[in-house]
């Protein structure tokens, strides 16, 4: 945290907590009652009531892809930037109704909305999603879907609580046809067991998206009128400068509130190997890089992620390599010829041949050291990474790439990767069945979760 940073204050927000207290946390019991079964019947012929956290952004994405959806109504929308609902002022989403906390829409609307859409920074997603499942709701959320180690553990427990609800995590490139084909060759056991893999993404530079790495703050500039600052921070109990830095999109820089390059693309890159050979938890963690994160995230940063091996293994570990800044491993290390590919790419290493797959789709295979240009492709059905998920919301059944519980697993590695960058170059020996590390008591206590703003913490479902 920014050590000249000061306590985040709660005035002004006193007079939600009453809300907070009789509908948001406590009054989600009679909702959450109503099983999925009920739920999708009751839409079936009727539409999907969506409402949507987060406007502007990724949300525009989310929009576009369910507006034509015959049986998909957008009724209601949650944005800190007042600016964000001119996108949503016109047909079709003319009539839907506009707030800027979200908790409000639980607390007073809930009984008008089936859905919920996550488009958030990543520090607000797991309060926000387990809210949602706490109300019996059906969520879409953003990648990663949460920002501690320790929410894998609140998210996991809000699933098991609220069994049937439908769930989508954000990796909407899964269904490309061409990833689809490449987990399906992997998963057969076409190229042989799996040796290991190396992962990598581009580089980071101050953009769209990014600041440069090991960044601090910017020098706060003055807040607009249509934004509302203190709620943006959420669960943050230490104040913000504010600045275009962090909102609206190069959060992702800074260590309280996004995940760096490794995990913002994680759940992108890494999402292969779940889906190919169902991997457990990882069993240890070492980033390597040049000096520790701080206020933001660092950069140059090489992970070495192991897994428990053998069996549909080539090895008694099955090792991911996973790094950012265009690190790419040694093609003559592993007799290949060098690739062309020059962006973030997934390369997975078989005892007969190797794969590597871009975000894209688009792959090369490699056998013998060479690259194959006629492998013939398996068939796979057309996805629509959207449309599925309210489908399934509706009561019309389809298998979905990536709900919560294989979701969490695909996010854990990728934060694992991250938060392992505050011990760099030390191995840390992780048990993911109790969400600790088993070898090193500091980095349980600084880098597993995070004490939350009074009335913004993940609400239990106890």
């Amino acid at each position: 945290m920014n050590p000249d940073s000061a306590p985040l204050s709660t005035s002004g927000l006193a007079s939600r907590r009453n809300f907070l207290r009789s509908g948001a946390i406590l009054g989600a019991g009679a909702l959450a009652s109503r099983s999925a079964t009920v739920r999708a019947a009751t839409n079936k012929n009727s539409k999907l009531q969506i409402f949507q956290i987060g406007v502007n952004g990724i949300g525009n994405l989310q929009r576009k892809q369910l507006v034509d959806h015959p049986k998909v109504q957008f009724v209601g929308f949650c944005d800190v930037d007042a600016t964000a609902f001119d996108k949503v002022k016109d047909d079709p989403y003319k009539g839907a109704w506009k707030i800027s906390d979200y908790r409000e829409a639980f607390a007073n609307k809930a009984d008008q909305f089936d859905a919920v859409i996550v488009d958030t920074p990543d520090f607000n997603h797991c309060p926000m999603m387990v809210t949602a499942l706490k109300h019996g709701k059906h969520v879409y959320g953003q990648k990663p879907l949460v920002h501690q180690l320790d929410e894998l553990r609140i998210l996991r427990e809000a699933l098991k609580a609220r069994p049937g609800l439908y769930t989508q995590m954000g990796n909407q490139r899964a269904c490309y046809a061409g990833r689809m084909q490449a987990v399906e060759m992997l998963r057969s056991g076409r190229f042989g067991k799996p040796v290991e893999a190396h992962i990598w993404t581009g580089g980071i530079s101050r953009g769209t998206y990014f600041t440069e790495p090991w960044n601090s703050y910017t020098a706060a500039q003055p807040v607009p009128e249509t934004m509302n600052w203190g709620l943006w921070q959420g669960p943050l109990t230490q104040a913000l400068p504010y600045s275009e830095d962090l909102h609206p999109r190069r959060w992702r820089t800074f260590w309280e509130t996004g995940g760096g390059m490794l995990a913002d693309w994680g759940c992108h890159l890494i999402d292969v190997l779940y889906f190919a050979y169902d991997l457990p938890a990882p069993e240890a963690v070492q980033t390597d890089t040049i000096k520790p994160s701080g206020v933001g995230h660092s950069g140059y940063n090489h992970a070495i992620i192991t897994y428990p091996g053998g069996g549909k293994f080539a090895r008694e570990k099955f090792v991911l390599h996973y790094a950012d800044s265009s690190i790419r491993p040694s093609f003559a290390s592993l007799g290949l010829p060098v690739s062309k590919i020059t962006g973030s790419c997934t390369m997975v290493v078989c005892e007969d041949g190797a794969l590597l797959l871009q975000p894209g789709g688009e792959f090369e295979i490699y056998r013998k050291g060479k690259l194959v240009e006629n492998e013939p492709l398996p068939e796979v059905g057309p996805r629509d990474h959207w449309k599925d998920w309210a489908d399934c919301c509706l009561g019309e059944e389809k298998p979905l790439w990536t709900p919560f519980d294989i979701g969490s697993r695909i996010t854990e590695p990728a934060l694992l990767a991250t938060k392992a960058t505050r011990y760099p170059n030390q191995e840390l020996h992780w048990d993911g069945a109790n969400y600790r590390f088993t070898n090193h008591e500091e980095a349980n206590q600084t880098l597993l979760s995070r004490t939350y703003r009074e009335g913004f913490a993940p609400p239990s479902l106890a």
